[in-house]
């Protein structure tokens, strides 16, 4: 499809620090997650005045919904031509991720600062070729790890400074979702290992619970792992090549054991409950939530969060730090590269499961209790004595 209109060209200045002007933000897929961002980040700010939406791009016919419309917003069917018509400032990507690296490359050098939905990358040469493009233009990548926004985190963080932990320990996470058997047919990617080719990042531990990985290793320290990642995973339903229940386990250079247990085949529902123990303080936060209880707490507090596009404009404007730029999702990423390169996960035995509802979910017997012994033991399923490990 054809712009609709061409605005005239600007002259970019790559190495200045700050901008006073309202950004210019073009968004590169309008659909999926973009929906997302065209409903609660763009046509808001765009209202308030905040940002001149200038163009969106998708290969698809582009879906119109409430607060979410086309509008005079020109489209286009090609990033580069978008690109070279509304010579935006900041370009959002949100196209499945393979395809991250060439139009984050081309947006930076054409003079845009990117924000890249995560996972940003999907393999360890990706990101060195990214940070390398990214050091070349001196333009900034905010990755879409909106958790990392939350207040409560930050308050993780300072408690942990302050002593009130003593030593840090361990973190674990532990997640427990469901998906319907109709998730695994949204896209033509969806729950496979690899599209004409090239290795697809989807599964529980590389698309929905990628938030819970990045959060475990920030709260560690962010620091390096150290060692191997030991990782086991399964999946409930024949018809998929990608894991749909999870759990990795590292330790980083400082010492710190990271256990991340997950399942989209949940009984109940464990929105994202991540365990810090130190050895003088235990800590259990809810990041999903943003729901708090530090040592010596009895009850957990309620937090907010920093939007990461309005951080990404802060930083653009008044040079405040970004709170998830490319280097920080650098270990999480080399756990992305060992799940996305492993075998087709084991498939479980049908005497563990239950299947319910017309577009059935699948439920996998003692998962949720599993989870969580996993993160707040350090243990892989396997060692937990599950009839299904």
């Amino acid at each position: 499809m054809a712009a609709r209109t061409r605005p005239a060209r600007r002259r970019h200045h790559p190495g200045a620090l700050v901008t006073t002007s309202i950004p210019r933000v073009a968004l590169v897929g309008a659909n999926g997650f973009g929906l997302h961002h065209r409903r609660y980040n763009l046509e808001p700010r765009k209202e308030r005045g905040e940002l001149a939406f200038v163009g969106m791009c998708d290969t698809a016919e582009i879906i119109e919904l409430d607060g979410a419309p086309i509008g005079d917003t020109p489209v286009f069917d090609d990033y580069r031509a978008m690109l070279d018509a509304t010579d935006p400032d900041v370009v959002i990507i949100a196209t499945p991720p393979p395809s991250h690296l060439p139009i984050a490359s081309a947006a930076m050098r054409h003079g845009c600062d990117v924000y890249l939905e995560k996972p940003p990358v999907t393999n360890l040469d990706e990101y060195r070729r990214l940070y390398d493009v990214m050091t070349e233009t001196g333009r900034n990548v905010q990755v879409g790890f909106q958790a990392l926004g939350s207040h409560a985190f930050n308050a993780v963080r300072d408690a942990i400074e302050a002593g009130r932990f003593g030593e840090i320990e361990s973190v674990g996470v532990a997640g427990s979702w469901q998906r319907p058997d109709s998730y695994y047919r949204r896209s033509a990617w969806a729950g496979k290992r690899e599209l004409n080719g090239t290795l697809v990042a989807d599964g529980a531990l590389a698309n929905p619970w990628a938030h819970a990985s990045q959060q475990a290793i920030a709260l560690a320290g962010d620091w390096p792992l150290h060692g191997p990642v030991e990782l086991e995973r399964l999946r409930t339903r024949e018809s998929i090549e990608v894991d749909d229940t999870a759990v990795w386990r590292a330790t980083n250079k400082n010492g710190v054991r990271i256990t991340v247990a997950v399942t989209l085949c949940g009984e109940q529902k464990v929105e994202g409950d991540i365990y810090i123990k130190g050895t003088e303080g235990e800590a259990w936060y809810g990041f999903r939530e943003d729901l708090l209880r530090l040592p010596g707490e009895t009850e957990a507090k309620q937090y907010g969060t920093t939007n990461l596009l309005d951080n990404l404009f802060a930083h653009r404007q008044r040079g405040v730090g970004l709170i998830s730029g490319l280097r920080r999702s650098k270990p999480f990423t080399g756990v992305l590269e060992q799940v996305l390169t492993s075998p087709v996960p084991r498939l479980v035995d049908e005497k563990h499961l239950e299947r319910v509802g017309d577009d059935p979910v699948t439920i996998l017997k003692g998962v949720d209790r599993a989870v969580v012994d996993a993160a707040t033991q350090g243990k892989l399923f396997s060692e937990l004595g599950l009839p299904w490990a």
